[in-house]
């Protein structure tokens, strides 16, 4: 039987079964879990820094398929997807920027070192995964910018020493979705090791499209990675890692879940539910009216790659990461979310990064340890995309018009950072790191009306007129440039109390960098077109315990992160715009436990209480039902409301995580696998608008694997449930395009089971 492995997402059990357990527990140890925080690999125990860590045979197991099913796994953590299948959206502890082309995650994302600002960078992220580790909080000093909120580090799985490979298949009985993924590694010389992985997924639809009789949304991907290490010497390793990423869907997860709204901008009052089709009853189900016409698709390939050298010096290591990415997408939606399709989006983006690491590291020996090290970044950047408004499918007496955006930024950034820790005796530490970083970016827009169907600009007034009344359109050129410098000082003290246990208490600073909007309406508007950086103040005091000779542990943490010019995403008519917002707090609890109380059995549990609101917010965009005509709902004067002492989006105040993973023999050549994972989150709003008809309700999901495998683990056969407690969950939603009072929100998966076979040699 294989060994014990505490693979989930920071697990736990209650103090009162681990009091009542003690004796039974005393021979048992939790396999000890290695993380790379710090920019060097420490015990998760001995880190001064609330670390989730999830393993890559975690993600396996529990059928880990992106990022949004991650976050099942991590109370304080959502991920979500927005138009154009891209998981956008990266919220911890409630703060996360939203989905607009023009700027990177307040979350940063490392694959395999290398930043990745933008979602479209890592189109599969959990191919052949090593290991996942989630940091909550400003993580400035030594990832950099855009680390805000926290930081997620996905580490591929690396060439191994002996010849080793899996296969395996996957089959959704519900739906009929499938997947094949599959890696062979081992040497290739006496100095050499590769690594060759790759992952075919084949997405069927769960929303029942009512025009087009189709299930929705239909998603295809494929990656592929290869991988070399190479012993350059006794003290030099070179790492390498080239991956392509393809994904295709067609058709959407979105559906109308209220159409009382009224055509926006033009005469009398014209009801959206009197212009679509009866079979649109407006209510959140697994139904949808959208792309009536022409199907929504979006066609996404992005090629990543790294080299990482190690040298091994006498009392020092020095390392380097050259990273480098980049990503064509085009993407077609339905930007009327009716039927009618009388307004359609064409988009495309490209986008082209290099980046540079150099880091030097001592070997942790002494009473002071350090890491300083520089970093370069280069990044270009164009988004495209024409609007067809076709009012004629509306039988109105006027010109049907399009409108055009062209955007393109370039960006380049630089920092020299440092961390010292000074081991103060024994029991107490202190550790203290700074960044200074310098950014710049120009980008120019080009918004363009035109006659329908053309790129010009027209010499129809109507035509303008029409833009600016229906879509808020103002045609004309911006061409801006911002530069921005910044520190992001770190202090963290840490006391020792005994072998077993450890106390922290941790200050830091972060910043996110400012930017331009692709989707600016208005031209005549640069302060509109330009959003300003974002600043966070965060402290954490945290500890983190081993309990009965290292059967248990429990981790907690108490944090407060103030932000200033806090950058907020906001739907207006078409696209996202991204403002800034005065003030918002995010404070909270988390604790995080594992427990093993048997060699056959793993309990644990995770849990967050947030608390996430703006302390100063009183020009917020305003939510669709304080703008319809019929019973409008108060607060929204001059088009803004005030949100002071309101939560932000994507917040619930409470979250948890319960999981039981079990390994038991059977008979002499068998064993019997079974996990079950329970997720409990708070209602929340997923609109920064937080209009009363865009929140998710809380929910209890259930996850669950049971599996019969040879006691050798060269092949097993399993049965995966996802969400079998069927919740109707909606992640993101808004007003509806040109219906002021209508809304639309995305439909998550509901409940599928799959059968999975594999085989590892």
């Amino acid at each position: 039987m294989r060994h014990l492995t505490p693979t989930a997402a920071p697990l736990a059990a209650t103090i009162i079964l681990l009091t009542n357990s003690a004796p039974a527990l005393s021979q048992l140890v939790l396999e000890e879990v290695i993380v790379t925080a710090q920019k060097r690999s420490e015990s998760l125990q001995d880190v001064p820094i609330a670390v989730s860590a999830i393993s890559g045979e975690k993600i396996v197991e529990a059928g880990i398929q992106g990022l949004t099913d991650l976050s099942d796994y991590i109370p304080n953590v959502t991920i979500n997807t927005t138009a154009g299948d891209s998981p956008a959206n990266i919220i911890i502890r409630g703060v996360g920027s939203g989905n607009n082309a023009g700027f990177e995650q307040s979350v940063g994302m490392f694959n395999d070192g290398v930043y990745q600002g933008r979602a479209r960078q890592y189109l599969v992220p959990f191919l052949d995964v090593g290991s996942v580790e989630v940091l909550k909080g400003p993580q400035g000093t030594l990832f950099g910018k855009n680390t805000v909120a926290g930081a997620i580090s996905v580490k591929s799985a690396r060439p191994t020493a002996e010849l080793e490979g899996r296969l395996s298949a996957q089959y959704e009985l519900e739906y009929g979705s499938t997947e094949y993924t599959g890696f062979i590694s081992g040497p290739l010389g006496d100095r050499v090791g590769g690594r060759l992985a790759g992952k075919y997924r084949d997405q069927q639809g769960y929303v029942d499209n009512l025009i087009r009789n189709a299930d929705e949304p239909e998603a295809e991907s494929s990656a592929v990675r290869g991988s070399l290490v190479w012993d350059a010497s006794d003290s030099v390793e070179v790492y390498t890692k080239l991956e392509y990423a393809e994904r295709d869907t067609y058709g959407g997860d979105y559906q109308s879940i209220g159409t009382d709204g009224v055509f926006t901008g033009l005469g009398p009052p014209l009801f959206q539910r009197d212009l679509i089709t009866p079979l649109e009853d407006g209510k959140a189900d697994d139904k949808t009216t959208f792309d009536s016409v022409s199907e929504e698709f979006s066609e996404t390939d992005a090629l990543n790659g790294v080299i990482e050298i190690n040298w091994e010096l006498a009392t020092v290591t020095l390392t380097s990461v050259t990273g480098f990415s980049n990503y064509d997408a085009e993407y077609f939606l339905d930007g009327d979310q009716s039927d009618l399709h009388f307004l359609d989006q064409n988009n495309k983006e490209e986008f082209d990064q290099v980046s540079q690491e150099i880091r030097l590291a001592s070997a942790g020996e002494g009473n002071f340890d350090y890491i300083v090290g520089l970093y370069l970044e280069q990044q270009d950047l164009e988004v495209y995309s024409i609007a067809d408004l076709a009012l004629s499918n509306l039988g109105l007496p006027t010109p049907s018009f399009s409108q055009v955006n062209d955007f393109e930024q370039d960006g380049e950034a630089a920092a020299a950072f440092g961390q010292v820790r000074w081991y103060i005796n024994n029991d107490w530490s202190l550790t203290g790191g700074l960044r200074f970083a310098y950014e710049k970016k120009e980008a120019s827009l080009d918004i363009v009306n035109s006659d329908f169907g053309e790129t010009d600009p027209t010499s129809n007034p109507l035509i303008d007129l029409l833009a600016n009344r229906i879509l808020g359109r103002v045609p004309g050129f911006l061409d801006m440039e911002r530069s921005t410098e910044n520190w992001s000082p770190t202090l963290n003290l840490q006391w020792e109390f005994s072998d077993s246990g450890m106390a922290y208490a941790r200050v830091s600073r972060g910043y996110k960098s400012g930017g331009f909007n692709p989707r600016a309406v208005d031209a005549t508007r640069p302060d509109v077109y330009e959003f300003d950086d974002e600043k966070v103040d965060g402290i954490e005091i945290g500890s983190k315990l081993k309990l009965l000779g290292g059967a248990a542990t429990i981790n907690a943490a108490l944090f407060y992160s103030e932000f200033t010019d806090r950058q907020v995403s906001t739907f207006v008519d078409t696209g996202f715009i991204v403002g800034n917002a005065a003030e918002s707090t995010s404070k909270g609890l988390e604790i995080d436990a594992r427990l093993i109380t048997s060699p056959h059995l793993i309990f644990g549990l995770s849990m967050a209480y947030l608390k996430s609101e703006f302390d100063e917010f009183k020009d917020a965009g305003c939510a669709g039902e304080q703008q319809r005509l019929i019973n409008p709902v108060p607060g929204c004067i001059n088009e803004v409301q005030d949100l002071t002492g309101r939560t932000t989006k994507n917040a619930p105040e409470w979250g948890a995580t319960f999981t039981t993973n079990v390994f038991y023999p059977v008979g002499e050549n068998l064993e019997f696998r079974a996990a079950l994972d329970v997720i409990y989150s708070d209602a929340f709003y997923f609109d920064q608008s937080l209009d009363s008809n865009l929140v998710q309700g809380s929910f209890t999901k259930i996850n669950a694997r049971l599996a019969l495998a040879s006691s050798e683990d060269t092949w097993e056969v399993a049965l995966i449930g996802k969400n079998l407690s069927d919740e109707l969950t909606h992640a993101t939603g808004a007003n509806t395009t040109a219906f002021t009072g209508s809304y639309f929100a995305s439909v998550s998966a509901p409940r599928t089971v799959a059968v999975e076979a594999s085989y590892r040699f």
